[in-house]
């Protein structure tokens, strides 16, 4: 009795260790088909209709979240903006919205009391319209969705977005775990820069900082403006791992990551997320688009 007694217990044993390293793969290894396609995928490239930039962020498997919540997430391959957008590329939007109106860009729940797209710091000196190389800010979700439509993209995801600022590797920051400010040398335009220390009291120039770039080379993920994400805002979900999430169906605020030049060097973590009504508009939210990799060169799932 007492034999298989300890037999039943190794074997049971045995079945939660295969559980524990079952947990720790990957949901699914890409197959031949698709490495060799996302291989032959332009690293990056321009899109003519506002004059950015897109970088690759290759697909697989990253950890996402806050330390005490982190999650296995895996995505396809996509594409996202190098910088953010700008005050002279947001121009061009509004002046194709003044020529055409937004009827072809805007999102179908925008409210009908909104008239306007202009941003509420447009006639700002110091961060709007006259600060052409400066992000964009003081503009709603509506906006951002609206402009990302006209350009031909779309908002990232929060899972988008936290892979373009992290990578694999599980960094704090874009650049890596050192503090966002080292002997009066920034990383970032945050608070600590608030005193002109690094030559703007408000948002700085976009690509000012080239050594906060990320891993697949995406700049200002930490500072600068923060950014508006597609997602509901909702609490983290419950399954340790995730594919392609979207976020919870419905809600009342959307997602914004990224810190922003007048906020304290912890909100520059790339895992923080900050809820902020839709129809809010702010002196340090901005955005950056993403945009899907070409579905002629990716096969469908599986395939």
């Amino acid at each position: 009795m007492a034999r298989c007694v300890r037999l039943l217990a190794s074997a049971l044993a045995c079945s939660l260790s295969m559980f524990s390293l079952s947990c720790l793969r990957p949901q699914r290894v890409p197959t031949q088909m698709e490495r060799a396609a996302e291989a032959a995928l332009p690293r990056e490239f321009p899109n003519a209709t506002d004059g950015s930039v897109l970088l690759l962020v290759p697909g697989g498997e990253f950890v996402m979240g806050h330390p005490g919540q982190a999650k296995r997430v895996t995505l396809k391959p996509f594409y996202m903006d190098r910088l953010e957008v700008t005050n002279a590329q947001y121009a061009k939007f509004l002046a194709a919205v003044a020529k055409e109106g937004d009827a072809a860009w805007r999102h179908p729940d925008q409210p009908a009391t909104k008239k306007t797209h202009v941003p509420s710091t447009w006639a700002n000196p110091d961060i709007g319209e006259a600060k052409a190389n400066h992000p964009v800010v003081g503009v709603d979700w509506f906006d951002a969705y609206a402009y990302a439509k006209w350009a031909d993209k779309r908002l990232p995801t929060e899972a988008e977005w936290e892979k373009a600022a992290r990578g694999t590797d599980g960094r704090v920051y874009p650049w890596g775990a050192a503090p966002p400010e080292e002997r009066f040398t920034f990383r970032a335009s945050f608070f600590g820069t608030y005193l002109s220390a690094d030559g703007f009291r408000y948002t700085a120039p976009v690509g000012k900082f080239p050594s906060d770039a990320s891993p697949c080379g995406c700049l200002d993920m930490a500072g600068n403006a923060a950014e508006w994400c597609a997602d509901w805002f909702g609490p983290p979900p419950v399954e340790p791992r995730l594919t392609d999430p979207v976020g919870p169906p419905n809600g009342t605020e959307r997602v914004t990551k990224g810190g922003a030049w007048n906020l304290n060097a912890e909100s520059l973590h790339s895992y923080n997320r900050r809820p902020m009504a839709p129809s809010g508009r702010a002196a340090n939210v901005g955005f950056r688009c993403a945009k899907n990799a070409p579905l002629e060169v990716m096969p469908p799932p599986g395939k």
